[in-house]
């Protein structure tokens, strides 16, 4: 098991002087709650029926409604991951899944997971000063349940304007509940995939199912 590794970046000067208050404007407008039950295979949950509400915006809504930020990930994101690989780095063919927006709110926190694309980056749309919010991963490697997580792991703190990036494959992973009933915790995730890892062989069907409730 390789050790986790990540990388944060200060990516402000690259977004519009605006950025925040547009997704922000995104997320109450588009936003979409599903429940998501954890049967799946990418599900490190204790449990196979342990159902959590998430909320989110798909790719191809945020892409219509953003293309500034369509642009970044096709562009200097993109960049930012190919300097973070020995492996050539390409975008997500699927539209739907290659930027989503991912919010939180109401106790909510993100499914224990593992990741199936080799590079992962999010760029962080909201601080969380009270507490809450943080993404929480094993430095075990691949465990089964946010307990496991917890007894030793990386804390990862939410930074507005930061773009942080990892290899979540083998490192099951989280986030942690919101401390302020208030809050709202909103996240760009964005797939990326490598010549050794391409999209159509690692990513497995029943993600999308999953996530969408689609194929």
């Amino acid at each position: 098991m390789s050790p986790f590794d990540w990388t944060s970046r200060d990516v402000t000067h690259l977004l519009p002087h605006d950025w925040r208050a547009q997704i922000m404007q995104v997320a109450a407008e588009e936003r979409i709650v599903r429940t998501l039950v954890s049967s799946h295979s990418t599900s490190r949950e204790a449990t196979t029926h342990e159902e959590l509400p998430c909320g989110g915006v798909g790719g191809r809504v945020l892409s219509a409604r953003l293309p500034w930020l369509r642009k970044l990930y096709d562009g200097e994101f993109l960049d930012i991951a190919k300097s973070m690989s020995e492996e050539s780095v390409t975008t997500m063919l699927d539209d739907r899944f290659a930027m989503v927006l991912n919010i939180q709110r109401d106790n909510e926190r993100y499914e224990c997971h593992v990741d199936t694309n080799p590079v992962e980056a999010l760029l962080y749309c909201t601080n969380h000063p009270a507490g809450g919010g943080e993404l929480v991963v094993s430095n075990r490697g691949d465990v089964r349940s946010v307990r496991e997580v917890d007894e030793d792991c990386e804390i990862i703190v939410p930074r507005a304007g930061h773009l942080v990036l990892f290899d979540g494959r083998r490192h099951s992973h989280y986030v942690r509940r919101l401390v302020d009933p208030d809050d709202m915790r909103v996240v760009v995730a964005m797939n990326y995939y490598t010549e050794s890892s391409p999209e159509w062989e690692v990513r497995p069907p029943d993600l999308n199912r999953h996530l969408t409730g689609q194929d």
